[in-house]
């Protein structure tokens, strides 16, 4: 497919931006919880190395992909359960809120990767099923 060769460098680009953007709101922050807001974003580090992994030679780290697609979805569902539980979506006042803008723009950005990454993935193993 030619439209993974755009994929690659745009799923890069996407985690690195969601990166800076938990950066700076971590750094914003002057609330006493700081030190363990750091320790819950630091896994969100790993992401943009696997897509660079993935972009520079994806033979070699074709196992990265399902690692990736796995830990989307397990953020994306953290994040819908943070949504529910603290009922900042069903809340009228603050359904307008920043915060809510924000997290629906990192679950976007979410369920973008996983698409991009679903096609790349399936871009990997469409040469092995031609050669069997």
């Amino acid at each position: 497919m030619n439209i993974v060769r755009y994929l690659k460098p745009f799923v890069f680009a996407l985690e690195c931006i969601k990166l800076m953007v938990i950066a700076f709101i971590i750094i914003q922050g002057d609330a006493p919880g700081l030190f363990i807001k750091i320790l819950l974003a630091a896994p969100e580090a790993l992401f943009p190395l696997m897509a660079l992994f993935v972009w520079l030679d994806t033979e070699r780290y074709k196992e990265y992909p399902p690692l990736f697609l796995a830990g989307k979805i397990i953020g994306i569902f953290l994040l819908l359960g943070w949504f529910i539980i603290f009922r900042q979506v069903t809340m009228i006042g603050s359904i307008f809120g920043l915060a809510v803008y924000a997290e629906g723009i990192l679950l976007f950005g979410d369920l973008l990767s996983v698409g991009a990454v679903f096609l790349i993935s399936r871009d990997i193993k469409s040469p092995e099923m031609e050669e069997n």
